[in-house]
């Protein structure tokens, strides 16, 4: 398992981000962070993102990320999703090696 942190983007003149390799499970990211999804496969993938938020009802539903084939997707992982640690994890469906992950803060 990893615990992502995310790259500080802030700066006008550029900053490296680091690619992410997708694994089946147990990697997270920081909730309210920035993140690119990249699939680099032939085949469609589905990133599942664990929505850790409770209600007096039950839990809300994990968000699913559905990309196909050479897609890229970016989006702002949702705060209220987040672990009592601040963190979101991550699964990915099938050869989780395909989809390359890019996690952006402060912007």
């Amino acid at each position: 398992m990893a615990d992502y942190a995310a790259d500080a983007a802030s700066s006008t003149i550029g900053t490296v981000l680091t690619p992410r390799t997708g694994t089946a499970s147990a990697d997270t990211v920081p909730a309210g962070a920035y993140v690119v999804w990249r699939n680099t496969g032939a085949g469609a993938h589905t990133v599942t993102l664990t929505n850790s938020f409770a209600t007096d009802t039950g839990n809300a539903p994990n968000r699913t990320i559905s990309l196909a084939a050479g897609q890229v997707k970016g989006g702002r992982i949702n705060p209220n999703w987040a672990d009592v640690n601040g963190r979101v994890a991550v699964a990915i469906d099938a050869t989780a090696s395909e989809v390359t992950y890019y996690i952006v803060g402060g912007v």
